[in-house]
């Protein structure tokens, strides 16, 4: 697993170029409610999503939902009235929002207003384009489900979605459908507080191998 794990360093780096550095972590929100974002590390328009998030910098629970996953994927349906991803819920406005795109820009309109937009972000077919290729750098990590327990409470994890470390621990923490409390930031990430257990992780490896001890079924 070790020999796997250092292998998925250069391709994780792989998708922050094709990303072009976006995905930074913005000063940090606070909102009076976490918003709450059903997504999955695998997919291309849950990324756009998840750089929305990093860049604003406003705390989000995070609900992995990969295929085959059963913990959080029905809740989707029974919210939106589809399973479509990602889906972002924002219990301060009582919005709920599916597309990407139109993720993104209510992040920036509402939480934003002195980041500026990615240009990235503007460009369409482009944007969806590197995003997929970021997938495929990837070998689509994180798309589907592996059998866990459920970590209570949430788990906390900092760090920002153009991290190559932070990725390798999310697409974990996505695959083992493990809800976490994501502050998106650079300094000292990735780092993972699991306040249940009184423990506190720093670095991908040690994450990682972490979540596979404690969670994995």
């Amino acid at each position: 697993m070790r020999v796997l794990d250092c292998l998925c360093w250069p391709f994780s780096w792989l998708a922050s170029v094709l990303r072009m550095g976006v995905g930074a972590a913005g000063a940090p929100v606070e909102p009076a409610e976490p918003l709450i974002l059903y997504e999955f590390e695998g997919c291309p328009f849950c990324r756009i999503a998840r750089e929305a998030v990093s860049e604003v910098g406003v705390t989000t629970i995070m609900r992995p939902c990969p295929r085959n996953g059963a913990r959080f994927r029905p809740a989707v349906e029974a919210l939106g009235g589809k399973t479509q991803f990602p889906f972002l819920i924002d219990p301060n406005a009582n919005a709920a929002i599916y597309d990407s795109g139109d993720i993104a820009v209510y992040l920036y309109k509402t939480y934003g207003a002195c980041v500026n937009r990615p240009v990235l972000h503007w460009l369409g077919p482009v944007n969806i384009l590197l995003s997929q290729l970021g997938v495929l750098a990837c070998f689509f990590a994180g798309s589907f489900a592996t059998p866990s327990r459920k970590a209570d409470p949430p788990l906390e994890f900092y760090g920002s979605e153009r991290n190559p470390g932070a990725r390798l621990a999310r697409q974990t923490l996505c695959e083992m459908q493990l809800e976490y409390v994501w502050r998106p930031q650079w300094a000292g990430a990735p780092r993972l507080v699991d306040a249940g257990a009184g423990r506190e992780l720093k670095g991908a490896s040690s994450i990682r191998r972490y979540l596979r001890e404690t969670y994995r079924k």
